[in-house]
């Protein structure tokens, strides 16, 4: 078996993380379903809806808050 670095690793991570979000019907993750409200200057919606996986008649609302800047 051919062995990877931990930089490949990482990545290798973080690609599974984006499919487990993008093909919610193969891998029951949850997912964005729908938006509302005004859209800001970075175009970010003031709410989004989210579904907790394919096929759940369920639906969570998330609300935008303005926090300030990034790290503090």
């Amino acid at each position: 078996m051919k062995e990877i670095t931990n930089e490949e690793y990482e990545l290798f991570q973080k690609l599974v993380k984006i499919w487990f979000h993008t093909q919610p019907e193969k891998s029951g993750s949850f997912f964005i379903c729908g938006e509302g409200g005004e859209h800001d200057e970075h175009g970010l919606p003031d709410i989004i809806l989210v579904c907790p996986h394919m096929g759940d008649n369920t639906t969570a609302i998330y609300r935008k808050e303005k926090v300030g800047r990034s790290g503090q």
